[in-house]
């Protein structure tokens, strides 16, 4: 050849690049000079150079002669001039990864600030932040109709954003950029006729448009999108909040924070489809309650409620945190061992109710019984568990002395002292 041509540089590789890496620049400059798409007279001419380097070094025979060539008029040569040295070395050596790295923090906190905007409803502040293209394609009117619109279904709570990717001379909504950035933003969103938060993740891109960095809406015609979310916000169902709190509150006992009977129903039947899902095995336990009123002069009418809320104390405190614990009536509770067999779970329980196990300053008797869930009613199960409880027998080797010093021991946030006198002094347990 007359004259030496750097195919290496017409296809924006690395004279070291691997075959794969030169097929994707290919392709990638095919899709932005090809005559198809780009309507530059410029455009042939660039592809026909295109074609030509790749000719040459998408073949690796022709690769290798062509790479000796390139060798020789690539090769670095000394400097001879003393005052090329010294410029040179004043010159301060460019770090790719520290320029590479600037740009995608600033890339980031533009698409920060825009999210930002957005969730505090700045929308005109948002829409500046957009590129040239998108503000000719969109009005300014229509981008404020469209976020009321959204603002009417969803509210935006939360989000994070994460750097994904680098595109260089990337075609994006018809126009080419020299650099965008491609970001996965996770976005926590809460349905204003349900209340119900929802997380999913979307795909944005920041691109360089000559003046700055911008974010890329994609959007050419905002009005269908428009009337879509003008249509579920009449047709969405509006939240009743009396109602909504009033069906949360039934699920919970109020006396000790567990779940009620409907709330562990709800919770231990899921739990029951999982375990036929899988195969694993599950176990239900009861324990109930009973204060020995009869030996006292005078009973106390609060002394079932102290029981309860001690037991129910010992109970969340030892328990897994993959088991489920909850009232099942006055003086029961329901505790299902999620993959868990029978003959563990018996275990499991004998542990708890000797820590359940006290004599003196609340005196009750604690009767349990424990079986295998597989299928059915979980309400029905329940109903025959408490059936078969039988009385546990408790050892009574602990001295009274012993038990007094345990009154003012803390159990979670309060004394026991105080359990006693339960609603005594206008405490209850939360």
């Amino acid at each position: 050849m007359n004259r030496h041509i750097d195919f290496y540089k017409t296809l924006q590789v690395h004279h070291d690049a691997g075959q794969d890496i030169i097929d994707a620049a290919y392709r990638c400059l095919s899709k932005i000079y090809h005559p198809d798409v780009n309507k530059s007279p410029m455009a042939v001419e660039r592809m026909k150079d295109i074609n030509v380097a790749y000719g040459v070094v998408g073949d690796s025979r022709k690769r290798k002669e062509y790479h000796v060539e390139w060798m020789r008029n690539n090769a670095v040569k000394p400097m001879t001039s003393s005052i090329l040295n010294r410029d040179k070395q004043q010159q301060p050596e460019r770090d790719p990864i520290k320029e590479a790295k600037k740009l995608e923090e600033e890339a980031t906190r533009v698409l920060d600030d825009f999210f930002c905007e957005t969730v505090n409803e700045r929308w005109e502040t948002a829409y500046q932040k957009l590129t040239r293209i998108d503000n000719e394609n969109i009005p300014m009117d229509d981008f404020l109709e469209w976020k009321r619109a959204v603002s009417q279904v969803y509210k935006l709570g939360n989000y994070k954003i994460t750097y994904f990717r680098k595109y260089v001379n990337c075609d994006y909504a018809g126009v080419v950029y020299p650099t965008i950035f491609q970001f996965s933003v996770g976005l926590t969103e809460m349905q204003i006729a349900t209340g119900q938060i929802t997380e999913e993740n979307t795909q944005k891109y920041v691109a360089y448009d000559g003046n700055g960095w911008r974010v890329c809406l994609g959007y050419t015609d905002l009005k269908p999108t428009i009337l879509k979310f003008k249509y579920l916000a009449q047709v969405m169902p509006k939240l009743d909040k009396e109602e909504y709190f009033m069906k949360a509150i039934t699920k919970i006992d109020l006396l000790t924070g567990l779940y009620s009977l409907g709330g562990f129903v709800e919770q231990a039947e899921r739990e029951m489809l999982r375990s036929q899902r899988y195969g694993n095995p599950l176990s239900l336990a009861i324990v109930t309650i009973k204060p020995n009123l009869e030996a006292e002069a005078n009973p106390d009418e609060n002394q079932l409620d102290a029981c309860i809320s001690y037991v129910s104390e010992i109970l969340c405190g030892n328990i897994r945190k993959t088991d489920l614990i909850g009232r099942c009536n006055p003086s029961s509770f329901a505790v299902l061992f999620t993959e868990t067999k029978l003959e563990e779970a018996e275990n499991a329980l004998e542990k708890l109710l000797e820590l359940c196990d006290t004599e003196g300053y609340l005196n009750y008797q604690i009767y349990s019984a424990c079986v295998s869930v597989y299928r059915g009613s979980m309400e029905q199960i329940i109903a025959s568990t408490l059936e078969k409880t039988t009385v546990r027998e408790k050892e009574s080797d602990i001295n009274w002395n012993e038990q007094k010093e345990h009154l003012h021991t803390k159990l979670g946030k309060y004394k026991l002292s105080d359990i006693l006198g339960f609603n005594k002094k206008g405490k209850n347990h939360f």
